[in-house]
């Protein structure tokens, strides 16, 4: 007696699994989600298995897209996002308090756009209306300020 097998899927050519395989990592390129890069890696590797040995069923296939695909998520991704998001120079760009050239406008300091309050140590009365002056730092509301050299 023959036992007889129904077929689910047919079996995919390994080259459209290539394909799709290329198409998904070509998408990561442009989406950059760090997931369809391995799927995409599971459609190639699953490719190439499939013209060295020969699936019975598509589904086949298909799960061992499957499950190259999460295995390469589970134990790659958090690593490749580490050394691709990871920045070997810190940066410490705090643009309201860096100093540069600032003017006196309506008894305050007017610096980047935005109205300061002159620092409480400096006395207001030294500088005049329009006076171009140094900014040395900016805090909270306040801009600590000196005379244009």
């Amino acid at each position: 007696m023959e036992i007889q097998t129904t077929m689910l899927l047919d079996v995919i050519n390994p080259y459209i699994l290539l394909g799709i395989g290329v198409v998904l990592i070509g998408l990561e390129a442009v989406i950059a989600s760090f997931i369809l890069i391995w799927f995409g890696l599971g459609f190639l590797i699953t490719a190439f298995i499939s013209l060295a040995f020969d699936f019975n069923d598509g589904v086949w296939q298909l799960a061992s897209v499957s499950i190259i695909s999460l295995l390469f998520i589970l134990v790659l991704r958090k690593k490749v996002l580490e050394k691709f998001l990871d920045s070997t120079e810190k940066v410490n760009d705090n643009y309201l308090q860096e100093g540069g050239i600032g003017q006196i406008k309506n008894q305050k300091v007017f610096f980047k756009g935005t109205y300061w309050e002159i620092d409480s140590d400096i006395d207001e009365k030294e500088f005049e209306e329009g006076e171009k002056i140094e900014v040395i730092k900016t805090y909270r509301n306040f801009a600590k300020i000196t005379k244009k050299k």
